[in-house]
């Protein structure tokens, strides 16, 4: 006769996702607003907007999904999942606000093939963090356990953000002009961006580890690699509040400044940025020092320290900096009339 076998069996234990919610509910739960309706646990999350709506004419939401790659890889490697959930919300966060729209909600899915509960309640303490600093609600989540689809101690996150904007309010980048300038917001990392190329240098050519000093600096692979994305909506808000007219928002994300630019001005203008513009912080000198790789393939891949970029016109361009602060922005680059569509790189 045949042994009957169980889900756990199949190498699946429902009970360890349930023990991981439990562990986080308290985080979770401080980052509701008076509008989220429905509980942990249930089918569907619930977002009341009728109150909101009364705050606009013509409301438009925006939403945003995003997961944070093989970052987590390193997350693994180095036993830290403090800010794995930041990078998350930031991503689709960013994403959301670029194009002028205020975060509002937050889904978050966790997956693996064998759910460690004590790290799946790490990482979505990590997103439930995060969202409570800036006013966005976790509203709900999945977790699954998938052996055989994901490699052993291997783990997946991805979220879902969503916002709301005034219709005649989306920032698009059609009004930009030639000689609008570009000021760019400093990263503070890698976000979650370039980490397959960072990793096969660092780990495997360079045989490093996560807690070995980055060769030449005096700060560790980890921490490098680990420093959590930026949230820029908070600004991007801040700065819209104030009344600056922004013609343009580039989150710098996978494809850089190459490619993420020219999502966001018209087809008959391109932008010149001057590399020089920025100091560069030490993982993005040692990636240029020790890859062979062209510079516009290196701008491509990596943010090489420009995370935002606004671009106003000339006569908006101080009050911008005074407002962001001169030690976290720079003027980058100049937009030209070109066909081409595209960013111009030069020393």
């Amino acid at each position: 006769m045949n042994k009957k076998i169980t889900y756990k069996d199949a190498g699946v234990d429902i009970k360890k996702a349930d023990e991981a919610i439990e562990m986080s509910k308290k985080e979770i739960s401080n980052t509701f607003s008076k509008h989220v309706l429905s509980s942990i646990g249930g089918f569907g999350s619930m977002y009341s907007l009728k109150d909101i709506f009364n705050n606009y004419d013509d409301p438009v939401l925006v939403q945003s999904i995003d997961g944070v790659g093989t970052k987590m890889s390193v997350a693994m490697a180095a036993n830290n999942f403090q800010f794995i959930g930041h990078d998350l919300v930031n991503a689709c966060c960013n994403d959301v606000a670029a194009t002028g729209a205020v975060p509002l909600t937050f889904l978050d899915y966790v997956a693996g093939s064998d759910l460690n509960k004590n790290i799946i309640s790490d990482i979505i303490k990590s997103v439930a963090q995060e969202c409570k600093e800036h006013g966005v609600s976790l509203v709900g989540g999945e977790t699954a356990e998938m052996p055989g689809t994901y490699h052993k101690n291997e783990y997946d996150l991805v979220g879902v953000a969503t916002g709301i904007i005034e219709k005649n309010n989306i920032i698009d980048g059609s009004s930009v002009l030639a000689g609008d300038v570009a000021i760019g917001v400093f990263s503070n990392g890698l976000h979650t961006n370039g980490y397959s190329l960072a990793r096969k240098l660092i780990f495997d050519t360079l045989g490093l580890s996560t807690s070995d000093a980055l060769p030449g600096y005096n700060v560790s692979v980890g921490g490098c690699l680990l420093a959590p994305h930026t949230n820029y909506s908070s600004l991007i808000g801040k700065v819209l509040n104030k009344g600056i007219n922004i013609k343009s928002i580039s989150h710098i994300t996978g494809g850089g400044l190459v490619d993420n630019v020219p999502r966001v001005i018209p087809g008959d203008v391109s932008l010149e940025v001057n590399i020089n513009s920025w100091k560069k912080i030490p993982i993005f000198d040692f990636l240029k020092n020790n890859l062979d790789i062209e510079t516009k393939d290196l701008y491509q891949t990596f943010n090489m320290g420009i995370g935002l970029v606004f671009i106003v016109e000339q006569s908006e361009k101080n009050r911008l900096i005074s407002l962001i602060g001169k030690d976290s922005c720079s003027e980058i680059g100049v937009v030209i009339s070109d066909n081409v569509n595209e960013v111009h790189l030069y020393v």
